[in-house]
């Protein structure tokens, strides 16, 4: 335990985004029992820690779905003291436009972050909130040819120019937020990356106690 006084004792987190806070273990199983969220109890000692992932959520509302995160923000619970947001590898994937951070679109990436950030800053006034960037991706699905990071959507951009419009607007509004596409310290291009991603995308349960870890590395400074 990395803070052992009473501190967080009564604190509640809301951890909001995918599948890979859901828990996906590359076979379409796992859950939230082997989350990187499943790990936050034993190194901050959280009152609770609440799982909002869901599996192919995007931030922007898209025509095939209706579970992007501006349609669900709204569904947590509202008594959190800290919530953390972490996605944008479904948008990369699926070429939804970037958009532009003046436009509030929320079809579009910037403009979702838009109405998320806006939305979250009004229900939970008191609460800190932390964006985390999406970790690098290099998916072997089975029948979608996705692209991985460093190659071009067919929105005509690549992982990277998700990470940093989310920084982008993050730093217009004075949100923290945390690069894991540069800095999470897992990768599926490195040597051996199936023991951590074993599909390139999603993470075993090692892969998510590494990833815990370093988040809570880059998170802990934020909470107090």
């Amino acid at each position: 335990m990395l803070f052992d006084n009473d501190y967080f004792s009564d604190k509640v987190i809301n951890c909001f985004s995918d599948s890979t806070t859901w828990g996906d273990d590359s076979t379409g199983g796992g859950g939230n029992g082997i989350s990187w969220t499943s790990h936050l109890q034993e190194l901050i000692p959280f009152k609770k820690v609440n799982n909002f992932g869901k599996k192919g959520s995007r931030i922007a509302v898209c025509s095939d779905r209706e579970d992007s995160f501006v349609e669900r923000y709204l569904d947590m619970d509202k008594d959190a003291d800290y919530i953390v947001v972490f996605g944008g590898v479904n948008d990369f994937v699926n070429n939804v436009p970037l958009g532009s951070i003046d436009k509030n679109d929320p079809h579009t990436f910037l403009g979702a972050l838009d109405t998320i950030i806006n939305g979250l800053n009004d229900q939970y006034p008191n609460a800190t909130l932390v964006f985390m960037t999406p970790t690098k991706t290099s998916f072997a699905h089975s029948k979608e040819p996705y692209p991985n990071s460093f190659q071009k959507n067919q929105a005509g951009h690549t992982q990277g120019d998700y990470a940093s419009a989310m920084i982008e607007i993050c730093h217009h509004y004075s949100i923290p937020v945390i690069d894991l596409f540069n800095i999470s310290g897992i990768s599926p291009f490195l040597a051996n990356s199936e023991r951590y991603m074993p599909d390139g995308t999603h993470y075993s349960p090692l892969g998510y106690e590494k990833l815990a870890h370093r988040i809570v590395g880059e998170l802990f400074r934020y909470l107090i």
